[in-house]
This record gives C-alpha cells, structure tokens and sequence, in this order.
C-alpha cells in the first residue's frame, strides 16, 4: 500500500516500440487479484491497451494516478516475470516479446487445483541421477537413445519442466509420458494446467517461461538444435535461458544431447557413455570424396552415393543445400577451395577482387593460396541439377522435395526410392537406410562461426532418421576434405573428438561461449554502433556491423548504452545462430 493506503500497479504495455511502463491505481475491487504478473487493461493518451503487472507500490511512483481499466487474467509467476526482464537485457530486446512467450494463449481467470501424483515412474537413467545429484550437467547419449528413463530420474525430485526443439516430438514425448502414469502439461494449450501444478511439463523453446509451481529440475533435450534459439530479433536461446532459470530456483539443469555445444560442455560435468556403446548407437559415417582426381568439381556423385541409389533394397535421402552463402568459390587453375587461413571458413569475393572472410572479418588479396593464381570461379550446386544427374545415373524413381511437397515415403508413393531437398527434409522424412550429405563443405567452411556445430547437429539428425549401425543405418558425407578433424571424428563415432575441436577453435578466435558478439542490420546501424562504449569492439560497413565483447554481460550493457537513431528499425542479433 502507499502512505495514503492505495495500492499502485506498475504496467508494461503490451505495444509495439520501446518498453514503456507506467503507474496505475488499483481499484478496491480489484486489490486481492493484483500481483506481479497479472495481465491487465490500461488506459493511456486515449488509447485502451494490454499489459502486464512488472511491480507493486514500486517506491518511485508519482502521486496522482489514473485507475487501472480493469483485469484481464492470471499472467507469468513473480519469478518468470524477472526471468523475462534478465532475458530482455542479456538479448537487447523488449521484456514485452518475452512476457507474450510467458504468457496464456487464452485469458486465464482461475486455476484449479494441483495435479501431482507423487509416481516416481521406473527405469531411471543413472547417468542422469548422478548429474542431477550434483546440480545437474550434461547428458552425451548417441543418437537414438531413449530419453524418458532420463526423464523419470528428474520426475523423482519432484515438478520437472522439458524443454525440446519440435512440436511433433513433444506430442509423441508428452503422450509416452502420461502413459507412464505422470501428469502432464503440453504448451502452450495446457499453460493453466502448468500453472495449477503437474508432475511434467513440456513443450518448445517459449516452453522454458512456463509457470511451474514447486519446480524440482529443468531438462533441455537437444540443446545443440537450432530450433531452441529464436530466428528473429531478440535471438535468445532456451537452453540460456533454463541455465539461468535453474540458478535463480537453485534447481538442477540436465542438457542432453549427442553433439553438446561448447555453451553447453563450459564448465560443466559431462557424462558420456561407454566407448562401445556409443559407437554402436550411430550409424556407419562414410566420409568420401565425389570425385575421382584431385580439388572440386561441379559433379555431385561419388561411387559410394551411385551404389546406394542402385541398391533397390534402399531407400536414400539426399541432402544438398542451395540457399543463401552455400556457393563454394575455387581457383580456376587448381581447384583449389578459397579458404581463410585463420579459420578455415570459405572466402567471398568484393567488387574490387579482395578476397574476404565472412565469418572472422580476415582479408587477402585474390591469389590463390595453392599455386598463386588470381583468377577463381564460384561453384554453384543445386538440388535440380542433382536431381537430373541422379536420374542419369538410375533407372529407380527420383524425386525433388520442395516446399511443403507430400513426403512420398508413407504417402502411397513405395515406388520412390531416391528423395533430394535442402536440409529441412531431415525434419520431415522420418525414415530412410541411408542420409548423404551431397556437399558438406557449403555447411562446413560455411562463413559463420557455429559452422562446425552445425554440421554436427546435422549428422545427428540424420543418424535419427537412419538408425544405429545394428539396423544398417549409414550415413554418406561427400567432401574435398575427407581429412578434416570434424568429419573423421564423426567417421569414427566419436562426438566428443567434434566437440573437443570445436570448442578449441572458439577458445582461440574468443567466440561464444569465450566472447560475446552481435550483428547489428539495417537503416541507422552505424549511427547506433558509433555510440556504443569502447568496451566493445566493431566492424562492418554500410547496414551491417558486428560487434564483439570479452563476455555476454559486457556486450548486453554496451548494446543498453546505444543510442538508436529515431525512428530507426535495426535488427540487433546476439550469439546469432548463422
């Protein structure tokens, strides 16, 4: 209450530009259901707008004060509440985005009584109670391991909340689950089921703002797939975000997954399964090369990949990407790839011939690093072109996968037994003996820093939909690298060697996790980037800046000090996904 004996609500408004909240008076009617949270009607400057209680009888509050409209329902827990303030800060973007994600599809007037059955469902997953034991870790398991024995080691601490990258996959998870005996919740269309209390709720990356009471443990399955991090601006990444969750509850965090990132490996305990069984739960990994002589070509077709699609035993899935910066460029002379130096990323070309790297900012001048040659052409390959070059090479059916195309495996379609398209059909074919990366080197040398953990988590999709190596699952990666560190660990079944070496190769450049960065776009970016504090560092030119920090905190507060140009529309991207 205030000295007068009124009780004042701070209001975030539900509107698009800045973060604004103001000051409102509580109706007596209305006291005994306003709190932190709560989602409330508002009028300001002659406009009716939504918000969100953020604070009650702050100290600051001016004296005269307009009464609030009226109450709209129950909003996010005190504490998702200040999570989603942390999240606003640590990926420059508005708290108003995040306590949306937080918030009830539907207006939630009341919320019915808790739903714990107190089961603590068997078999649990030792490796996983030991992790949880110690304030939780991460949980390497090949593949096509199931997660729910991990599961029901956290469901023994009590409320457990799991966070997964896919939609269909949490159905499936969430009906396994209730299966088991335990109460489940499945966001966002069971939010005020959470909200009273389940043993288990579930659901995708806004999932991790859900209102849990008695929280016990958090689960990220997956925590390398990049569905857990936001494509648009603010770019922020479920797995930070429960990392951060778990240390403000004092409840433990499990991150499973067969590729662990280097976010997710720093400083924390790893379990990773015995050598023999890991090796069986990934599928065989051909590394090979699509040509038969030295240095690239525009030919797609290894000896390797021609004896898969003439096997009429198997069905083969073709991976090759044609979107964006995939387009490889060579010498003319040699064939060599244009590399950078420094990170092994592929080179682009300026107007004015200087070769330059997109992913470490590094120049040189156009000679070919192999046989000094100043002239390079641009490799350019595509799914059709592969498509016609595969049905030259075969007489069984080949089909172009484009777009929301009818996956023709389970469609009535049995007679096709070659399917190509970019890597979004790894998310829609289920089922195949074998996956090929047609060019994996467009993914691999690709000018972004997460490229080798991309290729990995590639690679792990793909072994999903193959099998372990006891089914004849195999997986066929076509490169003019077939030496290169990442791609022999993973011919070897060895994860950990990947990510050994890519968490080395970002200690060295002061990546994330070892830095912080951000790409700031768009009209009025150089205005905004020349007022930050020297506490960062920055490059670019035009629209396009990138900014660098020694830590994610120093680069949030330089990025909260920035002066946006007015009326400006700039994309900020933090720890950018690509």
């Amino acid at each position: 209450m205030t000295a007068e004996g009124l009780t004042v609500a701070r209001v975030l408004c539900d509107a698009s530009g800045p973060d604004r909240a103001f000051d409102y008076l509580v109706p007596a009617s209305l006291v005994d259901q306003i709190d932190v949270g709560a989602i409330v009607r508002i009028d300001l400057h002659g406009r009716r707008l939504g918000g969100w209680v953020v604070a009650v009888n702050p100290q600051d509050s001016p004296q005269h004060l307009v009464a609030l409209r009226s109450m709209s329902g129950i909003g996010p827990a005190n504490e998702v509440v200040a999570l989603t303030e942390w999240a606003a800060h640590r990926w420059a973007g508005r708290q108003s985005s995040f306590l949306r994600a937080a918030s009830p599809p539907r207006v939630v007037r009341a919320v019915g009584a808790a739903r714990w059955t107190g089961l603590r469902p068997e078999p649990r997953s030792p490796a996983t109670s030991r992790l949880l034991a110690v304030g939780g870790g991460v949980l390497r398991v090949p593949p096509v391991t199931d997660v729910v024995p991990s599961i029901w080691s956290a469901v023994a601490l009590g409320p457990t909340l799991v966070v997964m990258p896919g939609v269909d996959d949490v159905a499936i998870l969430a009906g396994r689950l209730r299966r088991g005996g335990v109460s489940v919740a499945v966001l966002p269309d069971e939010w005020e089921r959470a909200r009273s209390g389940v043993d288990v709720t579930i659901g995708t990356r806004t999932a991790v703002f859900a209102s849990v009471p008695n929280l016990s443990a958090i689960v990220v399955l997956d925590e390398h797939d990049d569905r857990l991090q936001s494509e648009a601006s603010p770019t922020w990444h479920a797995r930070e975000v429960a990392l951060e969750r778990g240390r403000r509850a004092d409840v433990p965090v499990l991150l499973v997954s067969p590729v662990p990132s280097p976010e997710a490996r720093l400083g924390r305990v790893v379990e990773a399964p015995p050598r023999a069984r890991e090796v069986n739960g990934w599928p065989y990994i051909d590394v090979v090369d699509p040509t038969d002589h030295d240095g690239p070509t525009t030919g797609h077709v290894s000896s390797a990949l021609l004896a898969e699609i003439r096997d009429p035993d198997r069905r083969v899935l073709c991976v090759l990407n044609t979107s964006g910066r995939s387009a490889l460029l060579a010498c003319r002379s040699c064939r060599s790839l244009a590399r950078c130096e420094k990170c092994e990323a592929t080179l682009a070309q300026r107007s004015d011939g200087t070769l330059y790297c997109r992913r470490c900012g590094s120049e040189r001048p156009a000679v070919c690093a192999a046989c000094s040659a100043s002239s390079f052409i641009n490799l350019r390959r595509g799914t059709a072109g592969l498509a016609r070059e595969l049905d030259a090479a075969t007489t069984r059916p080949v089909v172009l996968l484009e777009g929301d195309d009818a996956i023709p495996w389970g469609s009535g379609r049995d007679d096709v037994s070659v399917v190509i398209g970019t890597e979004a059909v790894l998310h829609r074919v289920h089922h195949a003996d074998t996956v090929v990366f047609v060019d994996i080197d467009a993914e691999l040398f690709a000018p972004r820093f997460r490229a080798g953990q991309h290729v990995a988590s590639l690679l792990a999709r793909a072994a999903r939909i193959v099998g372990d190596r006891r089914s004849g699952g195999r997986i066929i990666v076509q490169t003019t690298r077939v030496d290169h560190p990442t791609l022999v660990a993973f011919a070897a079944a060895n994860p950990g060697a990947a990510g050994d070496r890519e968490t080395s190769a970002r200690l060295d450049m002061a990546l994330p996790p070892f830095g912080a960065m951000a790409i700031i776009e768009g009209a009025g970016a150089h205005e905004f980037v020349t007022s930050l504090p020297d506490t960062v560092a920055v490059g670019g030119d035009g629209d396009r800046w990138q900014v660098r920090a020694a830590s994610s905190d120093v680069l949030s507060y330089a990025l909260e000090q920035g002066q946006r140009p007015t009326r400006s529309r700039l994309r900020v991207a933090v720890d950018p996904a690509r």
